[in-house]
């Protein structure tokens, strides 16, 4: 798989669960890639929400069933 493959499934997996984030009054968004590592930017109510933890690792399990591989889902820094 290229990289670009990889970024186009990334971009598309999260695109898929964004309505369900966004029907409980938060968004995600894919920010980009470092190495294993995939980077979204959570916003409204994803913030403050105490389930925040389990909606990126059901994000990482979903990711890891789609490019077979390992991966890790991860809070973008905050841009400056």
């Amino acid at each position: 798989m290229t990289e670009e493959e990889r970024l186009n499934i990334i971009a598309a997996t999260i695109a898929e669960i964004r309505p369900a984030v966004r029907r409980d009054g938060g968004d995600i968004e894919f920010a980009g890639i470092d190495g294993h590592r995939v980077l979204v930017r959570l916003t409204g109510q994803c913030l403050s929400c105490a389930l925040a933890g389990q909606t990126l690792g059901g994000i990482r399990r979903r990711l890891m069933e789609v490019l077979d591989q390992p991966v890790m889902v991860v809070p973008a820094p905050a841009a400056v």
